[in-house]
């Protein structure tokens, strides 16, 4: 037999209090006093109550859920992403639904259309290679509040939540001149993104700012081995970089890994920089120097200025932009005279 699933009635008779009172413990209200709420908390545990959510939609019109969407999982910085955006809606009694659109536009629209089918709350959308740019406003036209986070495109406006990349790439160059290096490349992903466009053209301008030279960008598939076949195009070019910058640490560890299939050493024969510092920036060898763009915060950041829009559909248009950080280990060293 199926056990009834227990009400805030059931809750409040065990407890001796009001129904009232267990709706705000279940709210998370101040008003419950601390012995009160410690009581009927334990009697809830006890009982293994669950909030009914469809009922709370009902009577707030809210589904209490929201939308994200990432490009891709292969990447650990989406996942770290995502931690910061579920610690805040979670302090908000919200829960995260998330859906990779593999960088495929369609896919994506696709998505989307499934989450305003759910009744989503609103989203945040880190947008596909080759959005349409009308996209982030025709979503906002049914009504459902988006902020974008770590790409944007748009013709309208909309709360955004990334990192400075272009400060990134430089602190990254700076380190890598003092360090005696003039010939630098950059492997990039080939996905053309606002990411992509803010990185390469930091790169363009720290060369110009430490008179290093451009010593060629080599594209690459935004996988493991993808990165490691690059090796080959990025020691065949013909200005023999010493230094390779690279659009995030997915791609360095794996060109890492390639280099070392071509009996190069990485640090030691050919410097490697990342961007992004995720965790496996410590598990690679050597180390990998990386610049920190502090993912979970930057999804924290996007999650509360999606609260802030569902609280104020009319606030005004709100950016976060993460400082980066230089994180100096063993894959960049003194370049040999």
């Amino acid at each position: 037999m199926i056990k009834k699933r227990p009400t805030l009635e059931d809750i409040a008779s065990v407890a001796g209090v009001s129904r009232a009172t267990v709706s705000l413990v279940v709210r998370g209200s101040p008003l419950v006093a601390d012995k009160t709420r410690t009581r009927v908390e334990k009697i809830m545990a006890d009982l293994d109550y669950v909030r009914d959510i469809g009922a709370a939609r009902l009577r707030n019109n809210s589904s209490r859920t929201v939308g994200v969407i990432v490009p891709n999982l292969v990447n650990s910085f989406f996942t770290e992403f995502l931690s910061g955006v579920e610690q805040i809606m979670g302090q908000h009694d919200r829960v995260v639904l998330l859906a990779n659109s593999e960088d495929n536009p369609q896919r994506q629209d696709d998505i989307l259309h499934r989450f305003r089918g759910h009744g989503v709350d609103g989203v945040i959308l880190c947008p596909a290679q080759d959005t349409d740019a009308a996209l982030p406003g025709r979503v906002q036209r049914w009504g459902m509040p988006v902020v974008q986070a770590l790409r944007e495109v748009s013709q309208q406006k909309t709360d955004y939540a990334g990192a400075d990349y272009i400060a990134g790439v430089s602190m990254a160059m700076h380190h890598l001149v003092e360090l005696g290096h003039q010939r630098v490349a950059f492997l990039s992903v080939q996905a053309f993104t606002s990411a992509r466009e803010e990185r390469l053209a930091g790169f363009a301008r720290a060369l110009v700012a430490a008179k290093a030279e451009n010593a060629g960008i080599v594209e690459a598939e935004m996988t493991w081995e993808g990165a490691a076949l690059a090796a080959d195009a990025i020691l065949a070019l013909p200005t023999k970089p010493t230094a390779v910058m690279c659009f995030n640490d997915v791609l360095a560890a794996g060109l890492m890994l390639g280099l070392r299939r071509m009996n190069h050493e990485p640090g030691k024969d050919i410097a490697v920089v990342g961007l992004d510092d995720l965790p496996l920036a410590e598990l690679t060898f050597p180390q990998l120097t990386s610049v920190a763009m502090y993912p979970a915060r930057i999804g924290a950041e996007a999650a509360n200025l999606l609260t802030r829009r569902l609280a104020d559909p009319n606030a005004s248009v709100k950016r976060f932009i993460q400082k980066p950080a230089l994180m100096i280990r063993r894959s960049a060293l003194l370049q040999k005279h």
